[in-house]
């Protein structure tokens, strides 16, 4: 079986015992950099885990507070920050240029303007860093990169031309040896490092991507990758370009750093602390995400009042399926029942739901649970795929609470 092949849910319907359940507190890690900082005009007051390169999380608050987040509470993940990009305000298309080369019948170059001549889609959909919620692996052994709390996602509108309708339109042909599509942004590296680029499956590619020019109903604002991002619906958020700039056909992935070793997944679990030297053979790049659930409120250690607690978060995967179900567990994982799930707003959006608790005064754990309709789950024990990047974080999780 080709690696690229070998699907995430050949492990994610590995459980482990209760007794390994990750009971984490907040999420917030003891490196962040500064709360309540905003770096930019508009944005609100999120958590800056980064100023160089900018990395900034949502409060789960306000991520419960709106079905679609805002841009002013969208979180921000930036491996090459563009100083000409520091803002929420829009850029215009007008002018911009987009490269398309490689194994293709002839090079050609997209104006971004024509874009909105061209027939659109929209999808609503799940925006998540492949290193959200990294500091509780680390309680476990330590990960490499930013120490994300819980926050570093959102679910967005994008509306944009998919890729298909980009080649019609410009006439251009894939050669049958071109396996992969290399995109890359306006964004450039510091001095001595490699350019910032991703690759993915043209396969995936021809059936999902799009170059979007419109997040929420407005032109996507700069910090988020405007005039032109490429959006796959479905996958992490580093492979969802920003500011395009060219789109490669090429057999092979690109050998940047940032596709390898960066940002992959090994094949099989892994000992915790394990030292592991990746190669192309032995991973898989951060493409589709997992079946993940978030509790949002209440809070981690928060007190709230004895009685009638209502429980909130939401739960989402890659799109392959719909979410069926979230199991709540009140006692450890010894007896789960079903929270209430809202009607969907699409294939790759969050599903929102709820759940009332009785609870009298006292310390109580809070676990919930998804699932989807191809039976994928969340791991009880978060150690299962635990990583040294952090990546793709999907454990169960304990949420504390004190009742007064």
């Amino acid at each position: 079986m080709d690696p690229m092949d070998l699907s995430r849910r050949q492990f994610l319907g590995a459980t482990a015992a209760v007794s390994g359940l990750w009971l984490g507190g907040s999420g917030h890690h003891n490196q962040l950099v500064a709360a309540e900082a905003p770096m930019l005009k508009g944005k609100g007051a999120l958590t800056v885990l980064s100023k160089t390169p900018l990395v900034m999380e949502t409060p789960l608050e306000k991520l419960a507070a709106e079905r679609i987040t805002s841009k002013e509470w969208l979180f921000i993940r930036n491996n090459q920050d563009r100083q000409e990009a520091a803002s929420l305000e829009p850029v215009s298309p007008a002018g911009w240029k987009i490269e398309l080369t490689g194994l293709i019948n002839r090079p050609a170059v997209l104006d971004a303007a024509k874009l909105a001549e061209w027939t659109q889609v929209e999808h609503e959909l799940v925006l998540q860093c492949s290193g959200n919620s990294r500091s509780l692996y680390s309680k476990f052994s330590p990960t490499e990169g930013t120490q994300w709390g819980r926050g570093g996602f959102g679910n967005v509108k994008f509306r944009g031309v998919p890729l298909s309708t980009v080649l019609d339109k410009l006439e251009v042909k894939i050669n049958p040896e071109a396996k992969f599509l290399t995109a890359d942004g306006r964004d450039l590296p510091p001095a001595g490092k490699q350019d910032f680029e991703h690759s993915l499956r043209i396969s995936d590619a021809l059936e999902n991507s799009f170059l979007a020019l419109e997040m929420n109903g407005e032109p996507i604002p700069a910090i988020h990758g405007g005039p032109v991002r490429l959006i796959t619906p479905g996958f992490f958020a580093t492979m969802n370009i920003k500011w395009l700039a060219s789109l490669r056909f090429e057999a092979k992935e690109t050998t940047v750093n940032h596709q390898m070793p960066r940002y992959r997944m090994p094949l099989h679990p892994i000992a915790l602390g394990e030292k592991y030297e990746f190669t192309f053979e032995n991973s898989r790049p951060n493409w589709a995400m997992n079946v993940k659930s978030v509790t949002l409120l209440p809070a981690p250690e928060s007190k709230v009042p004895a009685g009638l607690v209502k429980v909130q978060g939401v739960a989402f995967n890659d799109g392959a399926a719909k979410i069926d179900s979230v199991l709540v567990s009140l006692d450890g994982g010894q007896t789960w029942r079903p929270a209430m799930l809202e009607p969907g707003q699409g294939t790759y959006a969050w599903t929102r739901w709820s759940f009332n608790a009785m609870l009298p005064a006292g310390r109580h754990e809070i676990l919930a649970r998804a699932s989807d309709a191809l039976g994928r789950t969340q791991p009880l024990d978060g150690a299962t795929f635990w990583n040294p990047h952090g990546y793709e974080w999907n454990a169960v999780e304990g949420i504390a609470i004190e009742c007064v």
